[in-house]
């Protein structure tokens, strides 16, 4: 293969992901050469920059959007868009009822002084001080935003408080575009301390799985996106009667 043209390497190269381009690249200085070119780079983003697709691609990857209140990132697999949406940009129910707070805001150092939290990607997070019975979280994105042909997953991101409390009861998910009747409905639970992998009929997806950045996450449903209309993805989740510290809700590609 190293006897092809550098044109035929790097078509080659541009059917592989953004993560077997860099790997690739450390075969020799042709195999450098292509995957470093424009027309592997020209697949995993769209053609709108001056700058070189590889320069591109890396130089916005975590980088924070929407007055720092989403995060942006490519799936080093599939080249896919993936988001975070920040706690402070999600629509939450009220702040109070009475003299009982339901939400307390913190920022990411008052946080961190006050217990034991992983590092955020934004500058606040958000305590839901249950057990209540009007816990509503939603978040919003544009269909435009995501990548075309692709089946994304919502995901709650959020961390398990000292205090943690609750009931562990069943806490619905809905997932699916504004107006539309076609919704994902599920439900999860946090069964606090996550010392059963699976109980009361609930499979792995139901259960809350630690990420390697120390947060946790609850999958919340799964959406298709054709690429061809922009409409609003809508995540809801309801009925929590448990103590959550939140940072956001999450959308990434589906792993195959």
């Amino acid at each position: 293969m190293l006897a092809l043209p550098e044109g035929c390497i790097a078509a080659v190269i541009s059917f592989t992901s953004p993560r077997d381009a860099c790997r690739l690249a450390c075969v020799s200085t042709t195999f450098r050469s292509a995957a470093d070119s424009n027309v592997v780079w020209d697949r995993f983003l769209p053609p709108d920059s001056a700058l070189s697709k590889k320069d591109l691609h890396f130089g916005i990857c975590n980088n924070l959007i929407h007055n720092g209140n989403m995060s942006f990132w490519f799936d080093l697999q599939s080249g896919k868009k993936c988001y975070m949406i920040s706690a402070r940009e999600l629509n939450i129910g009220e702040l109070n009822i009475g003299d009982g707070y339901l939400w307390k805001w913190f920022s990411t150092d008052e946080a961190r002084c006050q217990f034991p939290m992983p590092d955020c990607r934004f500058r606040e997070v958000v305590m839901y001080i249950g057990p209540f019975n009007e816990f509503e979280v939603s978040g919003k994105i544009s269909t435009s935003h995501l990548s075309p042909m692709t089946t994304y997953v919502a995901y709650l991101v959020f961390a398990q408080h000292r205090i943690a409390h609750g009931s562990g009861a069943p806490i619905k998910a809905t997932v699916g575009l504004v107006g539309s009747n076609n919704v994902q409905n599920r439900t999860f639970h946090f069964p606090w301390g996550f010392p059963r992998k699976q109980q009361d009929g609930y499979d792995d997806d139901c259960v809350p799985k630690e990420r390697a950045d120390g947060w946790f996450e609850s999958e919340l449903g799964e959406f298709f996106n054709r690429g061809d209309e922009d409409n609003e993805l809508l995540m809801t989740i309801s009925e929590c009667e448990d103590t959550l510290l939140i940072q956001g809700i999450e959308i990434r590609p589906k792993k195959e």
